[in-house]
């Protein structure tokens, strides 16, 4: 069924596109516009790095590459974190480009003069983890938070550029959902030359799931997480020097009460 969320149907789709189109990735095109026609494979890695990491492990066995856009942190994931800090290293292994994906309300709550500065100790951030230099940048949910104030920077590829979402097609799978125009265009054709297709791995399963247990799943993920993390501190605490001898006390001072 074509009409679903799965990797198989993710697979179907893209092998259609393989036929006649070369995948390219954004740090490909940071000069001349490569021949026509071409797939823009994207990825926005919002929510579940667990699902990027399966789906460009299934892209790179099928020998396609691209470009997953990852945000420093965030509430569902932080690359700063022990347990996502090697994503970026993994997808570069894989063969895909990491760009990066910032949220502006960050930059929000520093001088409008600082935030060049913060956006690229942001990219060296991410190059410093994934071992690779950081081409291209994509601004998170764009259609919430307003006007890009890094469109104007020629020094990476900006993922929003005309040149990518006017001059090329622009379909993207966002809520997980395909417009009608997206669904004609991937799924019955003509393609066009130039397709930008921007895929959220969270939405993707070996089984289909409805939109509700797509965002509960990222929940689990995260509460997960925090157990995880919570049930670690406390045993951390119970063995801590400080604590046994204050335990201790205590414990003499009732027996002697």
């Amino acid at each position: 069924m074509l009409d679903s969320f799965t990797y198989s149907t993710y697979a179907t789709l893209v092998e259609r596109l393989v036929r006649t189109h070369r995948l390219v990735r954004f740090v490909e095109l940071a000069g001349a516009v490569p021949p026509h026609p071409f797939v823009i494979l994207r990825h926005d890695v919002d929510y579940s790095p667990r699902a990027a990491l399966q789906m460009a492990t299934l892209e790179a066995e099928a020998g396609w590459r691209a470009t997953y856009f990852l945000l420093p942190n965030g509430p569902y994931y932080n690359l700063l974190s022990p347990e996502h800090a090697g994503l970026p290293r993994r997808l570069v292994e894989l063969g895909h480009e990491v760009g990066l994906h910032y949220d502006v309300r960050l930059f929000d709550e520093f001088p409008r003069e600082r935030w060049d500065a913060i956006l690229d100790a942001q990219a060296h951030l991410l190059a410093a983890l994934s071992g690779a230099q950081v081409a291209s940048i994509a601004m998170h949910q764009p259609a919430l938070h307003g006007a890009d104030p890094f469109a104007p920077r020629t020094d990476l590829v900006n993922a929003y550029h005309p040149r990518f979402v006017r001059e090329a097609t622009y379909v993207s799978d966002s809520c997980r959902a395909w417009r009608d125009a997206s669904w004609r265009i991937l799924f019955e054709g003509p393609l066009p030359d130039r397709l930008h297709l921007c895929v959220h791995p969270v939405n993707w399963a070996e089984r289909d799931r409805n939109r509700s247990e797509v965002f509960a799943g990222a929940r689990r993920e995260l509460l997960h997480s925090i157990e995880t993390s919570h049930a670690d501190l406390m045993e951390k605490v119970s063995v801590h020097a400080a604590v046994k001898e204050h335990e201790a006390r205590a414990a003499r001072g009732r027996d002697a009460g």
